[in-house]
């Protein structure tokens, strides 16, 4: 063991060490003041090890690379002299990590965003796992630890778009761009991993450093334009969202995707809704659909092009989507969507009493009393929703919904980039249960 501490270690066999991100107590890695001391010191510890000639690092959990930064960490920061502190001691220590004699590689499998993205590209190398929950890019639209410099001599102009857009790529399109090394599929990430470390392991040179040029400029951006209420709109969970799948995720760092039922259904036809379906498809999981099953394949298609999964996965993936016109097989769906226009009474005799039923509305923030009540025998698992603005859900539980159905909706629809907001006046709108 070259290095320990409460969240990093760092292992070394035959001249390759293995970086460890896990970070307890949170889904997803991300980074603060603090997780920054150990990366300096855990970079400081590979630098004293002459026996080190390549250094992978990585994450020990399955939830993705780096998320970015740990919510709460800029509201933490509330003078620009503060923030602008922070920045320059994160370009210091990702700097030290790029200064070190062994040949650097990054393994990414997951979501790798902002800071994450930042960590990565202080490495020599990076490795990408293309699967369908992996984004890179800067969703929060800054960099703060020399990632506008870096990205910049990587990609040359195309850099100041992709961070002032937000969008977020794929692995195969980060390799078209020149982000990442190699980008393969799931089932090949470990061999394309042993296969560039033995490539780099026979002959370790380490790449040219580029010159860094606008660090302060960073800081400075970072300093004032996340004190003029970017991070204000951060703290409000606002993640943006885009109408097709996989283009951009939550600004907030990702977290990974809660234990979604196995099967989702679609009762009707709802832009959003099978959105959410094709997502979770994507993602291992089947889908059943009584009405037209063409957008949700439509987003399965747009996921394929971009890259996100392999022509069989999408195949695959399309095998998992079923449509039942006699809603048979809605029995297995754990969660299921209500479009506009149906009667969410068919499923009466059909789900299982412990399936989450949303009767989706449009607008019903704004007009929330101008719909019928829903009929339902098991009303503990029924609740009202609403897609409003880009990125925003509205809950109206009923008096009757239990309240661990709407914090199960709100968890499920987060890892989509979704912010649900309760609105418990919604009550009235329901029948109380017998």
């Amino acid at each position: 063991m070259v290095f320990e501490s409460p969240h990093l270690r760092v292992t070394l066999e035959y001249g390759t060490a293995t970086l460890w991100l896990g970070f307890p107590g949170d889904p997803v890695n991300a980074l603060d003041l603090s997780r920054l001391c150990e990366l300096d010191a855990a970079v400081a510890a590979v630098a004293a090890n002459r026996a080190v000639r390549v250094l992978v690092v990585r994450s020990a959990k399955p939830a993705g690379f780096c998320a970015g930064l740990r919510p709460g960490v800029v509201e933490s920061l509330p003078h620009p002299t503060q923030r602008a502190n922070f920045a320059w001691y994160g370009q210091q220590v990702l700097d030290r990590l790029a200064a070190l004699d062994a040949v650097t590689v990054a393994y990414l499998d997951g979501p790798c965003l902002g800071a994450g993205l930042e960590l990565a590209l202080a490495c020599d190398h990076r490795v990408c796992v293309a699967r369908p929950t992996t984004h890179l890019g800067f969703p929060e639209k800054f960099a703060c630890f020399g990632g506008t410099a870096r990205l910049r001599a990587l990609i040359g102009r195309r850099a100041a778009g992709l961070i002032a857009t937000g969008e977020t790529l794929s692995g195969r399109e980060g390799r078209v761009l020149g982000l990442v090394d190699v980008a393969c599929c799931e089932r090949r990430g470990k061999i394309e991993l042993r296969t560039f470390l033995d490539r780099v392991e026979s002959r370790p040179v380490k790449s040219v450093r580029p010159e860094l040029v606008g660090l302060a400029d960073e800081r400075r951006a970072f300093a004032v334009r996340v004190g003029e209420g970017e991070m204000g709109r951060r703290g409000e969970n606002t993640p943006a969202m885009s109408s097709s799948p996989c283009l951009r995720v939550s600004p907030s760092p990702a977290l990974p995707l809660p234990s979604l039922p196995t099967t989702i259904g679609l009762l009707g036809d709802d832009p959003n809704a099978a959105r959410i379906a094709a997502e979770a498809v994507l993602r291992g999981g089947s889908a059943v659909v009584c009405g037209d099953r063409a957008p949700l394949f439509a987003y399965l298609d747009t996921a394929l092009k971009r890259g996100f999964v392999t022509p069989l996965e999408a195949e695959q993936a399309k095998l998992r989507v079923r449509g039942s016109d006699t809603l048979d097989g809605f029995d297995r769906a754990g969660l299921v969507f209500v479009a506009e226009g149906h009667d969410p009474f068919r499923l009466a005799a059909v789900v299982r009493p412990r399936a989450v039923v949303c009767v989706i509305r449009p607008n019903l923030a704004a007009r929330p009393n101008t719909h019928p009540p829903v009929p339902f025998p098991h009303m503990r698992r029924v609740l009202r929703i609403s897609f409003g603005d880009p990125g925003r859900v509205g809950l109206f539980p009923g008096h009757g919904t239990a309240a661990d159905t709407t914090a199960a909706v709100a968890a499920w629809l987060a890892p989509f980039g979704l912010t649900a907001t309760t609105f418990p006046a919604a009550a009235r709108l329901l029948p109380r249960a017998a």
